[in-house]
């Protein structure tokens, strides 16, 4: 299945599967003798998973189990190939709709939530490569804009940051780079796309375009100074446990601006206020409420790729390869997703531990709030899934990537680890 030395691995046969099943169907493959597509897809997402420093580390300490591995020069060529970058895109957008199709959706839950499809937007940003030129005197951090699909998790690369740009750039002019058909994502026409975004995506005008256009809709924090008109109170229907926690929902007019909703909340354990602005007028206050706050889940994704996969640079100094390695770290993600639901469904492997924190914090959160005279949307209590893969399932993954070993020792093992380590 796989062109490596490790093709006795299962741990990372079943790893790349998918990647084997979706390849044949892109349309920007091509045969290469030197380094095929499959190996240079599997290159880059192990170059994503394995720690590697740089481009020749990686190289040097895993390049030997490949068959035929590239020189340093050929590697580094690849990330500029405007092929493999379409290639590389292709590929995780046929990836996420297997994990959308393959994976639980605990939004599913929702019934009014069954016309829409709901993404958290953001930007993430990452040191220059080490061989980027300065400007002005210094080297700027690369950025790029993500959406997470707030139904199955996948991952998602939507936009390069402008390098031009002295500063981080910003996130509306990024989004306006965009088609309607980019930012619907495929959904299909009787479907309405929600985002859930931080206040940098906040432009009245052009969210009523969006809206009016291609049933686009946003909800975001309302920045503090907003001056506006109250135009109505809209009822809240306090029989609904979504609703829990909402204070006011109100059609309002700002200064300059277009017909919005403001929702104000309170959360239940702290007592803190939150107020929301939103374009959509259908969907339960509380329940926008919440999926604003399950925005975070993409936050814990970018700590993923910092953190505890160690992307923290540009790879290489190109457009493309910077953009490519943007695709590799959605494709690694996304495939992670897909093994761990793979261990779950034929060994039983669950990281039973976390599971038990995550009981216990809505416990204490419940409790809270209870003592404060609040009670807790249902949200919390049916949309508890992890937030981002643990590093013990990251470290046992790398592990058995390397062992000619049956998946089942690999689950095994990883049962172990979570059980005691």
């Amino acid at each position: 299945m796989v062109n490596c030395n490790l093709s006795n691995s299962q741990t990372y046969n079943k790893f790349f599967a998918p990647i084997s099943d979706l390849l044949s169907s892109c349309h920007n493959q091509y045969v290469c003798k030197e380094l095929s597509d499959s190996q240079w897809i599997q290159m880059g997402t192990c170059r994503v998973l394995m720690e590697a420093t740089s481009g020749r580390g990686f190289l040097q300490q895993h390049g030997s189990i490949f068959q035929n591995p590239p020189t340093c020069g050929h590697f580094f060529g690849t990330l500029k190939s405007s092929r493999r970058l379409k290639l590389c895109q292709e590929i995780n957008e046929k990836l996420c709709g297997h994990v959308t199709e393959t994976l639980t959706d605990p939004l599913a839950a929702f019934e009014e939530l069954k016309s829409f499809d709901v993404y958290a937007g953001d930007g993430h940003w990452h040191g220059a490569a080490a061989h980027d030129k300065p400007r002005e005197g210094r080297k700027w951090a690369v950025g790029h804009f993500y959406t997470l699909n707030m139904r199955s998790h996948a991952m998602k690369h939507l936009e390069m940051a402008d390098e031009m740009e002295r500063k981080h750039e910003h996130d509306m002019r990024a989004l306006k780079r965009q088609s309607i058909q980019e930012l619907r994502q495929k959904a299909p026409k009787a479907r309405k796309v929600l985002y859930a975004w931080d206040s940098a995506c906040l432009d009245y005008d052009q969210w009523d375009s969006w809206k009016c256009q291609g049933g686009i809709y946003f909800i975001t924090r309302m920045k503090d100074g907003l001056v506006y008109n109250i135009l109505k109170y809209r009822p809240i229907d306090r029989e609904n446990p979504v609703n829990r926690g909402v204070l006011s929902d109100q059609l309002i007019k700002p200064t300059g601006g277009k017909l919005m909703r403001r929702i104000e909340c309170v959360d239940p354990a702290t007592g803190t206020h939150h107020v929301f602005l939103t374009n959509e007028l259908t969907l339960s206050a509380g329940l926008l409420a919440q999926i604003y706050r399950l925005r975070w889940d993409l936050e814990k994704v970018f700590d993923q790729f910092k953190n505890s996969l160690h992307e923290q640079k540009a790879w290489a100094s190109s457009e493309n390869a910077k953009i490519m390695q943007a695709h590799f770290l959605c494709i690694a993600h996304n495939l992670m997703l897909l093994m761990e639901h793979e261990l779950e469904k034929c060994f039983g492997v669950t990281n039973k531990a976390e599971i038990k924190r995550k009981e216990e914090r809505l416990k204490k959160m419940i409790s809270s709030a209870d003592k404060s005279g609040r009670k807790v949307s249902i949200v919390y209590q049916i949309v508890q899934r992890f937030t981002k893969r643990s590093l013990k399932f990251i470290r046992c993954l790398r592990a058995y990537f390397f062992i000619p070993a049956p998946l089942s020792q690999m689950a095994d093992n990883l049962r172990t680890l979570y059980a005691t380590l």
